[in-house]
């Protein structure tokens, strides 16, 4: 990759390192379910010109239940799982727990996708690995603290969302522009939860913190990233865009350590490190780039 593709990689992990922090100073005025509406609507403001003007929403209205089965799954229920879970569990954790996300995938892919199964000893050791740091977080890290337990399931649970959705976009909208998808997403999310978020609204307007949160949250680390990986893809390729998924991890943990004052134990930093190369071992499929 350029100098700038590995710039602008590294700008997009960082970008999805600090949806955590975000999602945990939102959170301290706002319900969950009005969190992730005002991420989707925001982020859906930003994407849906940009998709119009590309054309990229015009296929996707031949098949519309597909399209929203989908991003019911990849989308608006892990987000809501997510910003549910992290009431209970340190922004760092979160952060953590998501990355195992391409063990989902790979576990997933063994029965529903064959082409995406882990490559050989190294995929199966991956998969190994991966679980054995999320039983170490679940064994130590998890296991005191008012519904932290809860909270960890919750995130762990909207990982395996963003796995399935991701297999079921491979497999029933693979020929569709990323950019369409992305912005049917969010447009779909918007509309499953302006009910419900009406319904959570807050007696009073957050204050400023909280307001320029909620705007960071789905202007920048929702709708100009996703913009920027599919950028990174079209310039240097899936399999270097997929770094971030890797590295945003340990963003979180940071932002979370720096700015929330999170104390993360040897287990947090063990289970960060597991889980990271587990899911990179588990993520290279028999047709992955340099796969052997």
């Amino acid at each position: 990759m350029s100098r700038r593709a590995w710039v602008e990689l590294l700008v997009l992990s960082a970008l999805w390192g600090v949806v955590y922090l975000l999602i945990e100073i939102t959170l301290r005025e706002l319900s969950p379910v009005l969190v992730v509406l005002g991420r989707v609507a925001l982020a859906a403001l930003l994407l849906t010109p940009l998709a119009i003007t590309r054309g990229a929403l015009r296929p996707l209205r031949k098949r519309p239940r597909a399209v929203i089965e989908t991003v019911l799954v990849q989308a608006t229920a892990p987000l809501l799982l997510l910003t549910f879970g992290q009431r209970y569990v340190s922004s760092g954790l979160a952060g953590i727990l998501t990355g195992a996300q391409p063990l989902f995938v790979a576990l997933l892919a063994v029965r529903f996708a064959p082409d995406q199964r882990p490559n050989g000893w190294r995929g199966v050791l991956g998969i190994v690995l991966g679980l054995l740091g999320l039983i170490a977080l679940f064994g130590i890290d998890l296991r005191d603290g008012h519904g932290a337990l809860l909270g960890g399931l919750f995130v762990v649970t909207a990982a395996v969302c963003y796995a399935a959705g991701a297999l079921m976009i491979h497999r029933r909208l693979s020929d569709a522009e990323p950019l369409g998808v992305a912005t049917s997403a969010m447009l779909v999310s918007t509309v499953a939860l302006a009910i419900p978020g009406v319904f959570s609204l807050p007696d009073h307007l957050p204050g400023l913190p909280v307001a320029a949160a909620l705007l960071a949250l789905g202007v920048v680390c929702t709708g100009f990233t996703l913009v920027l990986f599919y950028t990174l893809i079209a310039q240097s390729g899936p399999a270097h865009a997929a770094l971030a998924f890797y590295l945003s991890p340990g963003f979180a943990v940071l932002f979370g350590t720096v700015f929330l004052h999170e104390k993360p134990s040897v287990t947090t930093v063990l289970g960060l490190v597991a889980i990271v190369v587990g899911a990179a071992l588990a993520s290279r499929t028999q047709k992955s780039p340099g796969a052997t």
